[in-house]
């Protein structure tokens, strides 16, 4: 069997959906591997390296961020005689190896990307459809979606999910409501990226609509990806956090009156599930296919392009939570993962 280097880059940024999937499987593969059975090769500038048992961390290289990536780390995997993985999208053109590949969204919403952004992701997942040892996917949804874009078949595509369980070891900042100024049961709220796919246009509607209830959104939006910002003007009772703690995201969660994800596109949806397991009395989410495969009938669905929605019929008794939040699980995802590099 090759050895396994894991792509190390995530560890530079700030974590999002895509680096949280990377940092729990590797957390949970580090606790059912052999010792020196996987390795993770980090850019010479990253500073907070984990602690693990049975995986080594080694600095690689003095190329810094895509140029580490694209030249650094494929020569030392090279040089190692073994396989890369990439848990984030993004890889080597020289060798791939195993690439996850979160969603389509460059080929089914290129509208809301910059043209750069569009060209080099459209490189690099022409790249790995052509190239790679293996490609993992988040959701049935998603695999569906790179078997139409690239014209594969189902069996080089494999799905192991997102999960929770990081939620778990996250407590409660009771000081978040005062801190942003929301009252429990009052406030409706809602966590991403800000980009526009996400449609926080449908929140500065509702709002409008409802002006008793604050909507209070967090995290920021990355201007060097996305093309038009918000592009819309949000009303007195839409409040933007910014980036907020997980303390401060799982108090809000737990204390508003509903959690909103109102998006247009998505690979899989993992603020909702977190919110679900924070304990959110209601979750918001738009009538999609892939919301309706992780969340079946446990959340309530609204049209995404529908504005004129009454706050009040909004509600939803007796939801399947537990059923939904046993089906994922970080453990579950990684020992598909182990199961999939030894192959």
């Amino acid at each position: 069997m090759k050895k396994v280097i894991v792509n190390g880059r995530f560890l530079l940024r700030r974590v999002t959906g895509v680096e949280r999937y990377a940092r729990e499987i590797i957390m949970e593969l580090d606790k059912l591997i052999e010792p020196d059975e996987i390795e993770i090769a980090v850019p010479p500038e990253v500073k907070d390296i984990p602690n693990y048992i049975n995986i080594k961390v080694v600095q690689v290289g003095r190329l810094h961020n895509i140029l580490w990536e694209q030249i650094s780390l494929p020569l030392y995997v090279a040089r190692k005689k073994a396989i890369s993985l990439n848990l984030c999208n993004a890889s080597p053109l020289i060798s791939p190896g195993i690439v996850v590949i979160h969603d389509m969204k460059i080929k089914a919403a290129p509208q809301y990307f910059k043209k750069k952004f569009i060209a080099w992701y459209k490189l690099l997942f022409n790249n790995v459809a052509k190239r790679a040892e293996k490609i993992i996917t988040v959701s049935e949804f998603s695999k569906r979606e790179i078997e139409k874009y690239y014209l594969l078949e189902p069996e080089q595509i494999v799905v192991i999910p997102n999960a929770w369980q990081h939620y778990e070891r996250v407590g409660f900042d009771e000081n978040a409501l005062i801190k942003y100024g929301v009252k429990k049961d009052k406030f409706y709220f809602s966590m991403s990226s800000l980009e526009p796919n996400k449609n926080f246009r449908w929140i500065a509607e509702i709002a409008k609509r409802n002006p008793e209830y604050i909507f209070a959104v967090s995290g920021a939006i990355n201007k060097m990806v996305f093309a038009d910002e918000l592009g819309f003007e949000s009303p007195k009772n839409m409040k933007f956090l910014g980036y907020v703690s997980d303390e401060e995201a799982k108090t809000l969660m737990r204390d508003c009156k509903a959690f909103l994800f109102p998006t247009f596109y998505e690979g899989f949806g993992l603020p909702p599930l977190e919110a679900m397991s924070a304990g959110a009395k209601q979750i918001v989410v738009s009538d999609t296919e892939v919301m309706h495969e992780i969340f079946g009938d446990s959340v309530i669905y609204i049209d995404p392009d529908e504005y004129d929605v009454k706050l009040s019929s909004l509600s939803m008794k007796n939801l399947n939570l537990n059923a939904i939040l046993e089906k994922y699980s970080w453990e579950k995802s990684s020992k598909l993962m182990r199961e999939l590099i030894r192959r």
